[in-house]
Formats: C-alpha cells, structure tokens, sequence
C-alpha cells in the first residue's frame, strides 16, 4: 500500500510541481510589490487647489433645471477651473463649466496634454498620444467602459500611461510596467490565462485537487515514515 502512495505521490508531484513554484513566485510578487504603486498613485499628484467656490456662478440647482435627467453630479476642477461632471438620461457623460454653465466640447488633443503634464509627478516628456475610440483599438489594459479616452505615454524606461476621458478629462486609470507585470503575475497564479477575471477555472480547480491529493499522500508517508519506520516497506 504505501508503496503504491509514494508511487502516485512522485507522480503527482511531478505533474503539478511547476504549478506549485509559478504559485510560489508569483505570490511573493503580488505580496512583496506596494499596492498603491502597483496602482500607479505614485504617478499622479495628489494635492489639489481646493476648488475657488466664488467662481461657482452656475448653481446645481441651475443645472438640474436646465438638464433634469442629470445624474452622478460632481462639482470639480479641470486645469484649475471649477466644472460639473454629470451623466443625462442616455447616459452619456458632460462637461460644462460652472462659472458660465457652457457645456464643454470634449476635451481634444492639446487640453489632454494640458491635464496629463499637470496630474504627472514625473519630469518625463510625452512619448505618444492616442485617441481610443472603439473596443478594435482597446489594450487589454483598459476596460471598454472608460471609452473614448485618450492614451498618454510618458518616455520613461517603464512606460507610464495615463487614460484620460475625452468626456470629462478626469484620469480614469494609470499604468505602468509594474502593474503590467502584476496583472500577468495574477493570471498565472490564478491559471486564467485570458483576462484574469475568472477565479473560479476548471483548469485551478483542478490543479488544485491534485494538490490536495497529493499533499494526503504526502501526510501518509510522513507519518509511516516518523512514526511507524519499521513499516517502510509494508505493502
């Protein structure tokens, strides 16, 4: 009997092993990388003017009059200038400025170098500008809710992106080569090697019960080997 245990426990070892050290190595990664730099905060500042409310001449109430569907209002800045973020009924996103209650086109090429040399804690200059418009043209990077937005490289070794709405010029997310090398870190670990979301995979699942499996072999010869020695050899 325990012969045949250690037969299938070599086995078992063997076949799942490398998962084991890819589940090792990319575990040490994911805990030992900050989060908030995988994240990219390092990368945008963090501080801003508080918003100049005597500058505010278009009242909320103003806007719900003017534009009652609105939904998800927000009262920010961009390029230190007060504006309201809202969404109407259809659901498409404005942009209107809050000292004259214009709404605002959407934001084009040079206010979006504008706003990213502004929000870059870096010194780095712009590599590249991209409009994204349709999902053909997505980097799997970007979820397909953020579009049409615009993609800003910075010229720096580890490529730091911002995304950044043509709709309401807010940074919608970051990257960089460690978040890139994260995001691969998580797909091998969880063995998803498509986009990383499904946790629950056959392909982990059954990994992982040939892991159990073999860790119970592994427990039964241990325990022959600790404490019944002289049966090492038993059938």
């Amino acid at each position: 009997m325990i012969r045949t245990i250690r037969k299938y426990h070599k086995w078992l070892m063997a076949f799942i092993g490398a998962q084991f050290f890819i589940w090792s190595l990319t575990g040490l990664y994911m805990v030992t990388m900050d989060i908030h730099y995988i994240h990219g905060e390092s990368l945008q500042r963090q501080s801003q003017q508080p918003i100049a409310l005597n500058q505010v001449n278009y009242s909320l109430s103003k806007l719900l009059s003017e534009y009652p569907g609105a939904q998800q209002i927000t009262l920010t800045q961009l390029l230190a200038k007060p504006v309201y973020h809202f969404i109407d009924k259809n659901h498409t996103r404005h942009l209107l400025d809050a000292q004259t209650g214009q709404l605002l086109p959407l934001i084009d090429k040079l206010q979006v170098l504008k706003i990213a040399k502004h929000q870059y804690t870096g010194d780095d200059a712009v590599a590249s500008v991209l409009l994204i418009t349709n999902k053909s043209e997505l980097p799997s990077e970007l979820a397909p809710r953020h579009l049409p937005v615009w993609q800003v490289v910075f010229d720096n070794v580890w490529a730091p992106t911002f995304y950044i709405s043509q709709n309401t010029g807010t940074i919608v997310t970051k990257r960089h080569f460690f978040w890139r090398l994260f995001d691969w870190m998580w797909r091998f670990h969880i063995m998803d090697y498509d986009d990383g979301e499904n946790v629950a995979n056959w392909f982990l699942l059954l990994i992982a019960l040939l892991g159990t499996l073999a860790a119970v072999f592994g427990a039964t010869l241990t325990y022959q080997r600790v404490f019944k020695p002289n049966n090492q050899g038993a059938n």
